[in-house]
């Protein structure tokens, strides 16, 4: 083979190498593009009625009360998924095996800090014995959630606010 026909078979590999990428440009819409898995519910809420609700985690339609309304962020650390939650002052919720109710909720005056502290009994209903041990009982705090932390395994939770108060 000559030299000069091995030059230009390079030389014409090198250019369409070059201007390939020109034509073969393809425009995605990612809006438009779905999931290539399936989305569960993120959590189960079980008011006691027999009847399971799911916790969405998409914005909701909020409701007028007068009741006092505890607000939550709630993380599942095994599926790293986040969900709000909204408990009635003094009603159970639960997110998947904890039990969550809130008995009181008050404004922070402090330092001129503007959060909100709740008192939170969470109970882990996982262990099937009777003997349900409360894995936090105590206040919580939204501006600096580290000061008295919830600590388990498997959720994560976060006061992030009250209304109604």
């Amino acid at each position: 083979m000559r030299r000069g026909n091995l030059n230009s078979k390079i030389f014409l590999i090198l250019i369409s190498l070059y201007f390939s990428p020109l034509f073969a440009e393809v425009k995605l819409d990612l809006q438009t593009i779905q999931p290539t898995f399936e989305e569960e519910p993120d959590s189960i809420d079980d008011t006691g009625t027999g009847e399971l609700n799911y916790i969405k985690s998409k914005k909701t339609k909020k409701t007028q009360t007068t009741e006092t309304i505890v607000s939550l962020r709630a993380l599942d650390k095994i599926t790293a998924k986040t969900s709000d939650i909204n408990i009635v002052l003094g009603k159970k919720k639960r997110f998947g095996y904890l039990e969550i109710l809130p008995k009181n909720c008050k404004r922070n005056l402090e330092n001129n800090d503007l959060g909100v502290v709740a008192y939170l009994q969470v109970k882990d209903l996982s262990d099937k014995s009777d003997e349900k041990v409360f894995v936090f009982n105590g206040w919580t705090f939204s501006s600096s959630p580290t000061l008295r932390p919830f600590d388990h395994p498997v959720y994560d939770l976060w006061l992030t606010g009250c209304e109604n108060i």
